[in-house]
C-alpha cells in the first residue's frame, strides 16, 4: 500500500486541502525540527547506555564494589538487561 504512488498522491492532495499550500513550508520545517530533536535524544540515550555499561563493567573488574548493577550516586540501574519493570520495582521499594 505504501509503495503505491496513487496512495501518496491522495495523501498529498488531502494535506493540501486541509492545510493549504502556504502552510506546507511551515509544516515541513516543524517536522524537520522534530526529527532533529528526536535523533539527538536517541543519540544521547545511546551514549548514556554505553557509559552505564562501561561503568558497571569497570566496577565489576575492579573488585566488584557494585554487584547489584546500580550506581552509587544516583541509584539508577546500569544493567541493560534489566527490564523497565525491575527498575520501577527498585525505585518504589527504595
Amino acid at each position: 500500500m505504501l509503495k503505491n504512488p496513487v496512495f501518496w498522491i491522495v495523501i498529498v492532495g488531502l494535506v493540501l486541502l486541509l492545510f493549504g499550500a502556504s502552510r506546507l513550508p511551515d509544516i515541513a520545517g516543524n517536522v524537520g525540527k522534530s526529527l532533529k530533536v528526536f535523533k539527538k535524544e536517541i543519540k544521547e540515550l545511546q551514549e548514556d547506555t554505553d557509559i552505564s555499561v562501561d561503568d558497571s563493567t569497570t566496577r565489576r573488574s575492579d573488585g566488584g564494589a557494585s554487584t547489584t548493577g546500580t550506581t552509587e550516586s544516583t541509584g539508577t540501574p546500569t544493567s541493560p538487561s534489566q527490564t523497565a519493570d525491575q527498575r520501577r520495582d527498585e525505585t518504589t521499594t527504595s
